[in-house]
Formats: structure tokens, sequence, C-alpha cells
């Protein structure tokens, strides 16, 4: 069974900045990032219980090629994307940024 993803506005706007980040590094990086994360995304929504809890209800996965880690929460059969955080931000703080 494929879980429901719902991308919160704080995650789209991550993804966004990481983009033009990469994009301004190498053009076409940006894409690579954004394919990264949807096939990340496909994973989480056929296995939302595969990583492990970084905090109470909330999950995160590890991008293999990029240093970012995609936080997540599921509810019956939807699968919140509550943030896309590079790996060198302490992940305890998180949930406290704008």
């Amino acid at each position: 069974m494929a879980y429901r993803l719902a991308v919160s506005d704080r995650a789209v706007r991550e993804i966004g900045e990481a983009y033009e980040w990469y994009e301004e590094q190498v053009p076409g990086l940006g894409n690579e990032l954004v394919e990264a994360l949807e096939a990340q995304f496909e994973i989480i929504a056929q296995s939302p219980w595969l990583y492990a809890e970084t905090q109470r209800g909330v999950r995160r996965a590890l991008l293999s090629r990029f240093p970012y880690g995609v936080f997540y929460a599921s509810k019956g059969d939807i699968v919140s994307i509550l943030g896309v955080v590079h790996t060198s931000r302490n992940p305890r703080r998180w949930p406290r940024r704008p």
C-alpha cells in the first residue's frame, strides 16, 4: 500500500533554497537534487516505517548523494513531509526554524 504524501510549505521552501544553491554551483545539479528527493519520497510513501524516529513521531530519511535529511511524520494513510534539512544543521533544532 502506498501512502499519500503531503509536503509542507516549509519543506517546499527548503527544497527551493537547496535547488537554487546547487544550480548556482553547477547548472543541472539542482535538478539532480530534486530527482533524488523524489526517489526518496517514493520510498517513504511505500514504507514510511523504514527509517528510525529522531524525535517522537518524526522520522528522518537521508539522501545518499546529497547531505540532506527528509523529516516526516505519518498518521493514517498520510505521510507529511515536514522539512528537508542539510545534515550539518543540528536535527534537534529544525522544528524551531521559521
